[in-house]
């Protein structure tokens, strides 16, 4: 082959490559994204039998706004990061919290959402004295380790057994339980008849309690990570993830963090004498 034909012909592979590589490619395909089917925090399952709520809403909007297809597919929690790493699917979308351990491992989207780590207590208990007492946890979190220095003694659960602390929590096994807001506020918000309700809890700081999530794709991958920043960058500047926080978290107001996701931090949960937010002291 001439030097010429080789030129042209080099030239035209690596024409080929940087379609692949840039993110218009992205509009040409699917792009596959995980739920966390068994763990409802900010999803639900629809009368059709798939999902909505507003990871689904945000997600189809940074999809729309950054210009790429999307698939939804349900896989259990303890089975998601696998998958991901193993090519099942592109990225996760499951009330992931972004952590520096989770930044080594994965490419992490920016911010999409902040919650604030509320305590739920049967209604019997609002007023208790954590010393001495059993709280739930799910992690050890900068929230649970004060209420861990208070006196209390920990119980951890793992996300997937989110149902069972709550039966545990029923059943008076535990007698609170820390969890993220959308978590609390499903359990406690628009039900003057639920038996567990959110205590107020002066040792915990509101800053200390916020937990930011991210969207999650495989290490290496920052082209599908960029161009998901992009959609969100621009659902945000349209105050879309608002709108969507209003649709799925009645009864709760909506602010913006200095990133303009939306957030439910303690001192906004509009709640009744007894379900009362932890304090923002």
């Amino acid at each position: 082959m001439s030097i010429g034909r080789k030129f042209i012909s080099a030239i035209g592979c690596a024409f080929i490559v940087s379609l692949f590589l840039c993110p218009g490619a992205w509009a040409e395909r699917t792009v596959t994204v995980a739920l966390g089917g068994d763990v409802f925090h900010m999803k639900e399952k629809s009368a059709k039998g798939g999902f909505e709520g507003y990871e689904i809403d945000l997600m189809k909007a940074v999809a729309q706004e950054a210009g790429f297809k999307i698939k939804f597919v349900e896989v259990p929690w303890k089975s998601l990061f696998d998958g991901l790493n193993e090519g099942k699917y592109d990225a996760v979308i499951a009330s992931v919290n972004i952590t520096s351990g989770r930044k080594e491992r994965y490419e992490l989207s920016d911010p999409y959402f902040s919650a604030a780590q509320l305590l739920v207590v049967p209604r019997s208990k609002v007023n208790m004295k954590l010393s001495g007492r059993n709280v739930g946890v799910f992690r050890l979190s900068a929230a649970a380790d004060r209420i861990r220095r208070s006196g209390a003694n920990i119980t951890y659960y793992t996300v997937q057994e989110t149902p069972q602390a709550f039966k545990d929590l029923q059943k008076g096994t535990i007698d609170a339980l820390l969890c993220d807001s959308p978590v609390a506020i499903g359990c406690t918000a628009g039900s003057t008849s639920s038996s567990l309700c959110i205590a107020s809890l002066d040792i915990l700081d509101a800053k200390e309690c916020v937990e930011e999530y991210g969207i999650v794709c495989r290490k290496g991958n920052r082209e599908l990570v960029e161009l998901i920043n992009k959609g969100l960058a621009s659902v945000k500047a349209k105050k879309l993830d608002n709108e969507f926080a209003l649709r799925w978290f009645k009864g709760t107001a909506v602010a913006s963090t200095s990133q303009g996701s939306g957030s439910f931090f303690a001192s906004e949960i509009q709640t009744g004498p007894q379900n009362s937010p932890v304090s923002s002291k």
